[in-house]
């Protein structure tokens, strides 16, 4: 794979990981209504496979 590619991979996994990740924590909040009810435990486990493969793809 092309080093830029890779890079640019690498960040975009990283980044939607994250904003699971904050999403699924953002839910405690009653004053925030998403307005999507999602499995909550998929999107985390999600968000956390994205961030290992963002960071696993940085190098």
């Amino acid at each position: 794979m092309v080093k830029n590619a890779k890079k640019q991979l690498s960040i975009i996994c990283f980044a939607v990981g994250f904003v699971l990740l904050l999403i699924q924590d953002l839910k405690g909040f009653s004053t925030i209504d998403l307005g999507f009810s999602w499995p909550w435990a998929i999107m985390f486990y999600t968000g956390l496979v994205l961030v290992l493969a963002g960071y696993y793809l940085r190098g």
